[in-house]
């Protein structure tokens, strides 16, 4: 008799290990930047700030976030005293989007499977050599195929648990660390997303004078007033191309570009892509 043979489902991959690191952010800081691959940003201690798109989070120990493909993220202007570990990656895990650029409170158990996954990713991964013509990171000689197999199985499944028990969603905006007078202008910001803003306007609402509205942004955000203001219209235009049933000339038009190649080369500029390479990488996912 012919034995019935059940295929197991192969939901999604990882495909490629882009970055390990281990880094004491008190003494070692870098810029913003983007990238075309998700990163994970997970607080072994103390406390971190970061700008995501626009967006303020704060996180603490045992908390962690992806972020999301050709999004900008940046620390805060706060000073941060937090050890961190990274971990970057190319994936279709086609739930990534819902973990993405949101804090991440993890599970001990969780914990224990990053700790695991980052100290074996330190021991088989080495930063290429200077004048390679490549950043990034590369496998040591003496790992195996085997030993990349694991860790490339210990990855998915850390993040095959992240999305089935996923039940986190705390905004930076509903945190305490941003001061009222910040508040005051992130949400003038957020309700004006569909103009032109000068400093003068934004400061001239929220009753205080240019000088301390740069002044405030700068020491709670790390950037100046419009630098901000204009990451929260990059963050709000990814969303309506994915959600929005509007064509780029539409959203162009209701967040204050005036056209849709002012609008076209903004949105090159800051994520690498154009509007409709963007949707693509979406949707293709």
């Amino acid at each position: 008799m012919e034995m019935h043979k059940t295929a197991l489902p192969s939901l999604f991959s990882v495909k490629s290990i882009v970055t390990f690191y281990h880094m004491d952010f008190a003494k070692s800081r870098s810029g913003g930047e983007w990238h075309d691959f998700p990163e994970l940003l997970y607080i072994e201690k103390g406390r971190h700030q970061v700008l995501v798109d626009g967006e303020l989070f704060e996180l603490s120990a045992g908390q962690a976030i992806i972020y999301a493909p050709n999004a900008y993220h940046v620390g805060s202007g706060v000073p941060s005293n937090a050890t961190v570990d990274i971990m970057s990656f190319e994936t279709d895990f086609y739930g990534l989007s819902s973990l993405c650029n949101k804090v991440i409170s993890l599970s001990e158990a969780q914990i224990k499977q990053l700790s695991l996954i980052m100290t074996l990713g330190l021991d088989m991964f080495a930063s290429l050599p200077k004048g390679s013509g490549e950043k990034g990171m590369v496998a040591v000689a003496d790992a195996s195929e085997l030993d990349l197999m694991k860790l490339k199985n210990r990855i998915e499944l850390f993040l095959l648990d992240l999305y089935t028990n996923e039940d986190n969603d705390h905004r930076a905006s509903d945190s305490s660390f941003i001061s009222d007078e910040m508040s005051q202008i992130s949400v003038f910001l957020r309700e004006n997303l569909g103009r032109m803003l000068t400093q003068d306007e934004i400061a001239e609402h929220c009753s205080i004078s240019v000088s301390k509205l740069k002044r405030l942004c700068q020491q709670q955000l790390g950037c100046g007033p419009i630098t901000y203001f204009m990451a929260l219209k990059l963050g709000e235009a990814k969303k309506r191309i994915v959600s929005s049933s509007k064509n780029f000339s539409e959203i162009a038009e209701e967040l204050g570009f005036g056209s849709i190649h002012h609008f076209s080369k903004f949105f090159k500029e800051k994520t690498g892509l154009t509007p409709s390479e963007y949707a693509r990488s979406i949707y293709k996912k």
